[in-house]
């Protein structure tokens, strides 16, 4: 535990001491990483911890920006208010379709995950008068101090880390363990005691949120939103994030995002054959490394300090035999 929080520690500082010396690109780039860290953890908690493969959390990353946009930019509400209507209707939408989905397990909840996804995507590119269809919404500039890149990103930062603390709570409580008990064993969860449906509901809505608040901090931070926010190949961007840090670890969420944008970023620039590169990689993950990035750090630090113990631990036995 002490050793968790050091790391945790080191990473906030690390972040804050980004936001003081870097230049206007990679501030942006940082900045997407951490909106990103919120999207992949909406994943992680679904699939990491409660075996629920989501397709669908694109769906909530949508709703939750042009919940926040459209009474900001039609009706010139205030941000506060925006930023907490944009909230509710992540979690409302979570909450209603959730009902739905978990209802169902395996290949089937992801279908229906998939069906939600493209149900919200139409839903906004057809409602012309209400979404502005195809064109989104364009101009939304945060107010006040938060139009400076350094300010957002302290902002972003700091709503990013109380929700990576939640999560943290989240996984370590009672309701996190009995997550994971439905995770290994469904059936063995309702014999002793668990309501699964109530359960993987409520992760179900948790993860909405997380999603939900990442589509409205996306939002200001690239002026604009769009259908394609809530398409179903938005969705594999939470769920390559997810797989390639290590759903089930704790900063898994957070490594894979910060790859991913990066390799978005860049990959993108020297070639157009960057989705095949990306492809490789999920390959390579998938078959050597399932544990994700993180799972692989892991694996590798308790072998060796299991070698390490062993090769100096000394039974009494072998120092008589000595």
């Amino acid at each position: 535990m002490r050793h968790k929080w050091l790391v945790t520690s080191f990473l906030g500082l690390f972040w804050i001491f980004l936001g003081l010396v870097l230049g206007d690109f990679w501030l942006h780039v940082a900045t997407e990483c951490l909106i990103m860290m919120l999207f992949a953890i909406s994943f992680s908690l679904l699939y990491g911890h409660t075996g629920l493969l989501s397709f669908g959390q694109a769906a909530y990353f949508a709703v939750g920006a042009y919940g926040f946009a459209l009474p900001f930019m039609r009706f010139s509400v205030p941000f506060p208010v925006c930023f907490f209507i944009g909230l509710v209707s992540s979690i409302l939408w979570a909450w209603i379709t959730g009902y739905i989905c978990v209802r169902l397990a395996g290949i089937y909840f992801a279908i229906m995950t998939v069906v939600v996804t493209q149900s919200t995507f139409y839903i906004i590119f057809q409602w012309y008068g209400f979404t502005g269809g195809d064109d989104g919404i364009q101009g939304i500039f945060p107010p006040g101090f938060l139009s400076n890149p350094h300010w957002y990103y302290y902002y972003v930062l700091a709503i990013v880390a109380a929700a990576f603390i939640i999560y943290y709570k989240i996984i370590n409580s009672p309701f996190g363990l009995s997550l994971k008990c439905i995770r290994e064993n469904m059936v063995r969860s309702q014999f002793v005691g668990v309501n699964v449906h109530r359960h993987r509901l409520r992760a179900f809505i948790i993860a909405g949120f997380f999603a939900g608040l990442s589509g409205i901090l996306f939002a200001p931070f690239t002026r604009t939103v769009v259908p394609q926010m809530g398409n179903w190949t938005s969705s594999g961007h939470a769920v390559f994030m997810g797989i390639l840090g290590g759903a089930s670890q704790l900063l898994g969420p957070m490594v894979g995002a910060v790859v991913w944008v990066f390799l978005d970023a860049f990959v993108a620039g020297f070639t157009e054959h960057w989705p095949l590169i990306i492809g490789l990689v999920i390959f390579t993950i998938v078959l050597f490394m399932p544990g994700g990035l993180v799972g692989l750090v892991t694996s590798y630090l308790r072998t060796a300090k299991d070698k390490r113990h062993s090769e100096t631990w000394v039974t009494p036995e072998s120092e008589g035999f000595k």
